[in-house]
C-alpha cells in the first residue's frame, strides 16, 4: 500500500538530484550563449519537464516495467515521439 513515509523519502530524494547541478546546467548554458536569454529559458523548461516526467515515471514503476519488457523498451523508444523546443538547426 501506500506508504506516506517512503513517499516523502522519496521525494526528498528525488529533490536533491534535481538540484544538484549536472549535464543539464551546461546544455542551458550553451544554448543560452548561442541562442540568446530566450533559447535559455525554454532549454531550461525543457529540462525541468524531463526531469519531473522521469521522477513521475520512477515513481508509478515505469521503469521496473520497461526493465522487465524488452517489447516495451523497444516501443517506448521507437513510437513515442520527442519534442524539441530551441532552433531547428539544434
Amino acid at each position: 500500500m501506500f506508504d506516506t513515509h517512503r513517499f516523502l523519502l522519496f521525494f526528498v530524494a528525488a529533490l536533491l538530484l534535481a538540484i544538484t547541478p549536472g549535464p543539464g546546467i551546461f546544455y542551458v548554458l550553451a544554448r543560452s550563449l548561442a541562442g540568446g536569454r530566450r533559447e535559455g529559458i525554454l532549454s531550461s523548461f525543457g529540462t525541468f519537464v524531463g526531469g519531473l516526467f522521469h521522477v513521475l515515471a520512477a515513481a508509478l514503476g515505469v521503469s521496473a516495467i520497461l526493465a522487465a519488457s524488452a517489447v516495451a523498451f523497444h516501443t517506448s523508444n521507437t513510437r513515442v515521439p520527442r519534442i524539441s523546443f530551441g532552433s531547428a538547426s539544434a
